[in-house]
């Protein structure tokens, strides 16, 4: 079988529906209770019931009247499969080949689930390290709570400042005069990070102590002023606060790598040969024949 790609997502979860219905006519007790009979095929409620309990809760909502819906998904697929029995498809070659190929791509995926998925996890150490050694992916960055209120003429902008100097709370003056959709809130901008704003507003809000508030600023959609209400520098956040974030960043990596060794352990102790003169053969088309020229004859007048 050729696989172009070891995917741990693709060969896991590319498959999750397939293990969803199982074969039909594997063996089960006798003492089972019947809940359907197809062409007097049986379907178990305990079958039932083990395959439902393996649906993760966001596909159950394909199933919106539960195992009831669920029995009539598998009398569908059992009519389908009788019906593909009863032409001959099972007999075909091609097809006997995918069904074939399709065995290999289940027993690698629960190779991969009770060797990688079921085995690998990462350490409180590697944690530990990831954060000690890249401390700027976890750090907050510098950060301030801003209000803003934006004019569009230069006589307004004046009021404005004049109001906010004559003590007037710039959150009033906002919902009052600001011709921002914002005003209804009072110009509340939350909380900025640097680059999330123009670097002309970002020089200001940035420069601005807490309470307070700037000159207009004049831009091509007219006048800006901001009030800083907080401000806070970066800050590496607790471990215990990007402890989780880590271990969902390093599993991925560490499944990955522990596979790509479980390959190479494989190949180290197995005995491979590869015919590379075939492996050309077949990369290179043969060469088309090419017929000589005519040779010219004269033409007697």
């Amino acid at each position: 079988m050729k696989i172009k790609s070891l995917s741990i997502i693709f060969l896991v979860v590319g498959l999750v529906f397939l293990t969803f219905f199982p074969a039909v006519g594997e063996e089960v007790n006798p003492a089972e209770s019947v809940v359907a009979e197809v062409n007097g095929e049986p379907i178990y409620l305990e079958e039932l019931q083990e395959i439902w309990d393996s649906i993760p809760d966001n596909y159950r909502s394909q199933f919106p009247g539960g195992m009831k819906d669920l029995l009539e998904q598998m009398v569908q697929q059992t009519l389908l499969v009788q019906e593909a029995k009863n032409q001959g498809i099972e007999d075909d070659p091609e097809v006997k080949k995918k069904i074939e190929n399709l065995k290999d791509q289940i027993l690698i995926q629960e190779l991969i689930m009770r060797e990688i998925v079921d085995k690998v996890e990462v350490t409180e150490e590697e944690v530990e390290k990831e954060y000690t050694s890249n401390p700027n992916l976890y750090t907050e960055a510098e950060q301030v709570k801003a209000r803003h209120i934006m004019v569009s003429t230069k006589e307004k902008a004046d009021q404005v400042l004049e109001q906010l100097s004559s003590g007037q709370p710039f959150e009033q003056v906002a919902q009052e005069q600001s011709e921002s959709p914002d005003a209804q809130t009072g110009g509340d901008m939350g909380y900025v990070k640097k680059g999330d704003l123009a670097s002309e507003f970002e020089k200001v809000i940035f420069d601005l102590a807490p309470g307070n508030f700037s000159d207009a600023i004049e831009t091509d959609y007219g006048y800006h002023i901001f009030l800083v209400e907080e401000h806070l520098q970066p800050r590496l956040k607790e471990l215990s606060e990007v402890e989780e974030g880590i271990k969902a960043r390093l599993l991925p990596r560490k499944q990955q790598e522990t596979l790509e060794q479980l390959i190479q352990d494989l190949k180290n102790q197995a005995e491979i040969v590869i015919f590379e003169d075939r492996l050309t053969q077949a990369e290179s088309p043969a060469e088309e024949e090419v017929a000589p020229p005519a040779e010219e004859t004269e033409v007697e007048e």
